[in-house]
């Protein structure tokens, strides 16, 4: 997993790689947009050749608004203003870069700025991907009167969501990006390569170890909690969503869509793809060992055209049948086929219980058992020892795209021989199902540590045995309850744990079975525990511990899976 910081300044750059120029010629304006507290925001308006008040598309980006000028000039030809903007401290624009904290506030005095400009017509719409949809989305609460829509690709509202999912640190996404970030304000490379930097105790001293003061990676309480507070129920614009099943943000994306559903007013359209992020800036239909071939690919010439019939539709009030469509389009894996809800997770569906059970064969330490439909009978457990410096290690997933040999399905077979990994595997299924929503793990558990994770990953095993990944999940112990909660564990106790795997859309078939991977570790996705109490950022003695998996009548662990009947 080798990354040197100029393959990340590679990466960065080719993220925003936009749709060509177009041909037709717009007029920019570079302005310096002033907030109220004296910082200069360095702002390129895009503006059609001929005069006139126009609606709005604001892109607000932390890496270089020049990158934006694809979208500028499209939007723009197709009689859009277009405002690209460098965010507070990067590139051009005056002040200090905080990841998220500052968008919010900022973003809000934009709106004020544009409305007030000869060439807005007051109607103003958000868009853009990553970070670009984070800036647009956190002001939806705020209901300002000139805003009317967002069109959102892999944006997310919460940073928590992906940053500290199960309470564990993000570690292969937060350590990289902030590391970039630090690097380019400083001027300084790393001193040593990330694979070096993860395994750093204490984790907190990694920045110090690689040459770079960084205080928000020592502290990043401030990102984990912001938009906490984000009210749903103030949301009452129209919001386009756009997401892959092998994305980091994909379950951000999601949490989007369900939170607006259940607490606001404003339409929505979903849409997820078999995608990792920034896909679309490629020409690649693979995601890790599959291709799901060309009638997967959107690209970015779909998304600018998907997004020009949803601003069409909603700014200047053209029937582009958009809205007759339906709401949510999931690409359903390995049938490798578009598949249409209103709603989603689909309401005609089913969970289905599948119990953890021992296969009956002797075992003391390691797991071969299965997973069956029904109740075990009698009291059994598995166990494993979790050593912190022996982490099983990350093996594809919807992981961070600065590391594409991480990126989407990857053969298991290696991982699953580990005496660490436990293995619980479905009885061959008889006929074609699709499994379509969350996937959850409620799993009872004991450990000798007073803190410790328990991680799940879902696979997909082939009628030759091949076992690919299809989406993980984590729980931190002492943050079983929450992320605000620190409860520590009495050693030896059995807990109850939810672990959340994501959701996912997949076709099983004839012969092919479901197969759950449960352990303690996924390194470098997830920062290590070290089974102690002092949190894991500060602590340096990991402490080897037994785990144990329990499934009887009593402690019926059980992966939650939730089959669709549609067709």
């Amino acid at each position: 997993m080798k990354l040197s910081i100029l393959s990340i300044l590679f990466v960065l750059v080719c993220w925003q790689i936009l749709v060509p120029c177009h041909a037709q010629s717009t007029k920019i304006l570079q302005e310096k947009v002033q907030l109220s507290d004296g910082v200069k925001l360095s702002t390129d308006v895009y503006l059609p050749t001929q005069e006139g008040a126009y609606p709005v598309i604001l892109l607000r980006t932390p890496y270089n608004k020049k990158q934006m000028q694809g979208y500028g000039q499209f939007f723009a030809a197709n009689g859009y203003a277009v405002v690209a903007q460098d965010v507070r401290g990067e590139f051009a624009s005056e002040g200090e870069f905080i990841p998220f904290i500052n968008e919010k506030r900022d973003g809000l005095e934009v709106l004020d700025w544009i409305a007030k400009q000869s060439w807005c017509g007051g109607q103003i719409a958000g868009f853009g991907t990553s970070y670009i949809g984070f800036s647009a989305l956190t002001l939806m609460d705020q209901q300002h009167p000139n805003l009317k829509t967002v069109f959102n690709i892999s944006g997310w509202i919460k940073p928590a969501t992906m940053n500290k999912p199960g309470g564990a640190h993000h570690l292969m996404l937060g350590l990289p990006w902030l590391l970039h970030e630090a690097s380019q304000r400083s001027k300084k490379k790393p001193k040593v390569p990330l694979d070096s930097l993860f395994k750093v105790l204490p984790l907190k001293k990694a920045m110090q170890v690689a040459g770079i003061d960084y205080p928000l990676w020592e502290n990043p309480r401030p990102m984990e909690v912001f938009n906490q507070d984000f009210d749903f129920s103030k949301v009452n614009i129209p919001v386009f969503h756009i997401g892959g099943w092998f994305d980091f943000v994909k379950e951000g994306v999601i949490e989007n869509y369900l939170q607006i559903k259940k607490h606001g007013t404003g339409p929505q359209k979903l849409i997820v793809g078999p995608w990792y992020h920034n896909q679309e800036h490629s020409k690649s239909t693979a995601a890790g060992e599959l291709d799901f071939g060309a009638g997967s690919y959107l690209g970015d010439s779909g998304i600018r055209d998907l997004a020009l019939r949803w601003f069409n539709h909603w700014l200047k009030k053209q029937d582009t049948g958009l809205m007759d469509e339906p709401e949510v389009r999931l690409f359903n894996l390995f049938a490798n086929e578009w598949k249409i809800f209103s709603l989603f997770p689909p309401q005609n569906g089913a969970s289905t219980l599948f119990y953890l059970n021992s296969s009956g064969k002797a075992n003391s330490l390691g797991g071969d058992g299965e997973l069956s439909l029904q109740l075990p009978g009698k009291k059994s457990s598995d166990h494993f020892i979790f050593d912190p410096q022996q982490p099983v290690l990350t093996q594809g997933g919807a992981n961070f795209h600065f590391f594409p040999d991480q990126l989407g399905l990857k053969d298991q077979t290696a991982i699953e021989k580990r005496q660490d990994v436990l293995v619980y595997t479905s009885e061959a299924f008889q006929k074609v199902q699709d499994i379509v929503g969350r996937i959850t793990l409620r799993l009872f558990a004991s450990t000798e540590g007073e803190d410790t994770d328990f991680t799940a990953k879902l696979v997909i095993v082939d009628q030759t045995g091949k076992a690919l990944n299809l989406c993980d999940g984590i729980i931190r112990a002492r943050h079983r309850n929450g992320l605000d909660k620190t409860e520590f564990l009495k050693p030896g106790k059995v807990y109850e744990f939810i672990i959340d795997l994501g959701h996912i859309a997949f076709q099983i078939k004839p012969g092919q079975r479901i197969r759950l991977e449960v352990s303690s570790s996924n390194f470098p996705k997830y920062d290590r525990n070290l089974n102690v109490a002092l949190p894991s950022f500060e602590a340096e003695n990991p402490r080897i511990v037994k785990q144990s998996i329990y499934h009887s009548k009593k402690y019926p662990s059980q992966l939650i899976l939730p089959f669709s009947t549609s067709k």
